[in-house]
């Protein structure tokens, strides 16, 4: 059985506060190990209402891996945040190209930035996906243009994201990515049979 598939089940037997840890520590750990600007989780487990474990547990994690958090969406069922750390987005967005597509949408990138990019982004959500989250999410400005232009349809490769330009490119993104992932998984899984 895949790593990430055992630890799926693993956090199926794990209380609210560490089911929200693990799952931000592994699908998030491209952003922890600062090969990814930002990534997006929808913090769901079988209709549970976690949203008083997440606030109990917010500030802690933030402190603890260094990572700042947007809340996009609460609800009953689920959390969907946008994670970050605020010197690699800053770094991100402030790209000229990047910086210049943004602004064409709206994005105020002098004001309190970062941070006052991530709000907008958050707003943009109350009215569906904004396509350029990819930005925020690191992925290539090419392939979020691409996406946008083609409806999403016509790429030339998916994993991560859906390739339009340098499809080498982002298989060794994808490659890195998983990799943290997996890793992470595979010490919070190693963790969990050390203290039994």
């Amino acid at each position: 059985m895949p790593i990430l598939q055992k630890f799926m089940f693993f956090l199926k037997t794990q209380d609210k506060k560490t089911f929200i840890e693990s799952m931000i520590t592994c699908f998030a750990a491209p952003v922890l190990r600062g090969i990814k600007c930002g990534a997006l989780i929808n913090l769901c487990r079988n209709g549970e209402d976690l949203r008083s474990a997440w606030r109990a547990t917010r500030d802690q994690l933030s402190r603890k891996l260094r990572l700042e958090f947007a809340e996009i969406k609460t609800s009953r069922r689920s959390v969907i945040l946008f994670i970050y750390r605020r010197e690699l987005l800053a770094s991100r967005l402030s790209e000229r190209d990047s910086a210049a597509f943004l602004e064409h949408l709206g994005y105020d990138c002098s004001y309190n930035f970062p941070l006052g990019c991530v709000e907008y982004l958050v707003m943009r959500f109350e009215w569906g996906i904004p396509h350029e989250v990819g930005v925020f999410l690191g992925y290539p400005l090419d392939d979020v243009v691409g996406f946008i232009k083609n409806s999403g349809k016509r790429e030339k490769i998916s994993g991560y994201w859906k390739v339009y330009g340098n499809e080498k490119y982002a298989l060794e993104k994808f490659g890195e990515y998983k990799n943290a992932e997996t890793n992470a998984a595979m010490k919070m899984l190693e963790g969990s049979l050390a203290v039994r």
